[in-house]
């Protein structure tokens, strides 16, 4: 039952995922490039929103987006080429989303606790991504998967930051103290279920360590033109 209940869950998952960045994306358009929807007053009254607020928010958004093309297999077999493209992409987005969310970090008028959880995660973004990239280019590519996987992580605290966000105003919290937890919960807790599923995966990532010369890239592989 559970063999069979597995790929359903799977689908689920990356459906929600797909669902939840999207929305994510036509939020954050809508509070910080039009007058529709302001920002949350929080955000808006950080010492360093402009001209770093725009710049992390299309940064983030356009990371969100083209990071869960990576893992699709069906993508990497049948057009490695546009696999390679976007994985360039995501890395641009990680050079300007992670610098500009440590400005941010620094300018929060949220308290220092808020402003370590928000740094120590765009301190982390780039290393991981860093560390993803050399082991694709040295054709190590189960660690390679491993370290994009935490960069993803991190790059998806966007999503658990919504989630944790609402749920702590349903349970009555008051905004300014649940805030700086949830700046810490945000981006630990992506990255804790994350490396569980690298650890418990690892043996069976070991096949790509050394693949044949007309394998696909493997997920998130820029380094090849």
């Amino acid at each position: 039952m559970i063999g069979r209940l597995a790929p359903f869950g799977s689908a689920a998952w990356r459906t929600a995922v797909v669902l939840l960045s999207a929305e994510i994306a036509v939020v954050s358009i809508l509070r910080y490039f039009t007058n529709i929807a302001p920002p949350p007053p929080p955000v808006a009254a950080n010492a360093f929103a402009k001209p770093f607020l725009a710049l992390h928010v299309a940064a983030g958004v356009t990371a969100l987006l083209v990071a869960p093309l990576q893992f699709v297999a069906k993508i990497r077999t049948r057009w490695p080429a546009f696999h390679r493209a976007t994985g360039r992409v995501y890395l641009v987005a990680c050079a300007i989303g992670a610098p500009t969310g440590f400005v941010l970090a620094v300018g929060t008028n949220a308290g220092p606790v808020a402003g370590v959880g928000f740094a120590i995660p765009a301190l982390l973004w780039p290393l991981f991504t860093w560390f993803g990239w050399r082991a694709a280019v040295e054709r190590r590519f189960a660690a390679h998967r491993d370290w994009m996987l935490r960069s993803y992580a991190i790059t998806a605290t966007a999503i658990t930051l919504r989630l944790m966000l609402p749920a702590s105003a349903l349970l009555g919290l008051d905004f300014f103290v649940a805030y700086p937890v949830i700046a810490w919960l945000a981006w630990s807790t992506n990255l804790t279920l994350f490396e569980f599923v690298i650890r418990r995966n690892r043996p069976a990532n070991r096949r790509y360590a050394a693949p044949a010369p007309s394998s696909a890239p493997p997920a998130f592989s820029p380094a090849r033109g």
